[in-house]
């Protein structure tokens, strides 16, 4: 199988290569392929990041209403979910609705949203119990109905032991504004004398990362996108400074579990550097033999 190559052709490439290790989803490696990988414990990524893209195109595309998109969206949540539980993958963010999209999308569409989040978490409390998943969300929820509030809150409280996997759910999130109230965070520990003004420079990468929306998330280790965009749409810019990066042409609706075997198999052929230049007896060295 020829390894995965980064795509150098697009401007974007170019301009972001230095950050982001770019894998792009072919369409070469299909089901018959894929069915047969097997990946072992250290080849699959502790975190994978969503970026779950194509839900009303999908619905357009068919003739539906952009609104059925995202039925079919939520069913294909369940589906990638449960298949990064059974690849061992320690964490899966979900990027199900930014805060810019929150702010401007019709409010009839985001009502529907609010009521498809309801019915998912209440759907889905059996699934995520069965296969020992805890929910989290990072964003700022505070201006969701009441009623999808305490439907969330009672979710996260259902699943807090669970310690299989963590489902993180982005919901009017933007990454700009949580760097910001990590700013303002720190700032305000400064003045309340809980931080040593003299000591400003010891605040490492570390340090502020704790006042980031969720301390306890790793790093993802690959962030997918579908529908074939090239950015990452104010998506945890601070936490995928190192992350690869694998875009595929599928509409989320359509996005299934050999599409992510083929992001695996890609992933596992990449050599991450982090600025490095890593020899041959050090790429042996980190496991990084591909498939």
């Amino acid at each position: 199988m020829p390894r995965a190559v980064p795509l150098r052709s697009c401007r974007w490439a170019r301009s972001a290569h230095r950050s982001f290790h770019l894998i792009h989803g072919s369409s070469r490696l299909r089901r018959k392929e894929t069915e047969r990988v097997k990946f072992s414990p250290e080849q699959v990524p502790a975190h994978i990041a969503f970026i779950m893209d194509g839900n009303g195109r999908w619905a357009m595309n068919r003739g539906f209403l952009r609104l059925r998109g995202y039925e079919e969206g939520a069913v294909s949540l369940r589906r990638i979910t449960t298949h990064c539980r059974e690849l061992g993958v320690r964490e899966a963010t979900f990027f199900a609705l930014s805060t810019e999209n929150y702010l401007r999308r019709p409010r009839r569409e985001i009502s529907f949203l609010m009521k498809l989040l309801k019915t998912y978490l209440v759907k889905e409390r059996e699934m995520l119990m069965d296969n020992n998943i805890r929910l989290t969300t990072i964003g700022d929820v505070t201006s969701f109905p009441a009623d999808v509030l305490e439907t969330l809150h009672e979710t996260e409280i259902l699943t807090s032991e669970n310690d299989g996997m963590v489902m993180r759910l982005a919901l009017n999130y933007g990454s700009r504004q949580e760097i910001i109230n990590a700013v303002r965070a720190l700032c305000a520990d400064i003045r309340d004398g809980k931080m040593d003004p003299d000591r400003i420079e010891e605040i490492s990468e570390d340090v502020f990362a704790a006042y980031l929306a969720d301390p306890q998330m790793k790093d993802p280790d690959l962030v997918i996108r579908t529908a074939g965009e090239y950015r990452l749409s104010n998506f945890l810019l601070w936490q995928s400074s190192y992350s690869e990066l694998w875009i595929t042409d599928e509409l989320w609706p359509d996005f299934d579990i050999e599409h992510i075997d083929e992001a695996l198999v890609a992933y596992v052929n990449r050599d991450r550097k982090y600025g490095a230049v890593l020899d041959p007896a050090s790429r042996e060295a980190s496991g990084s033999n591909g498939i």
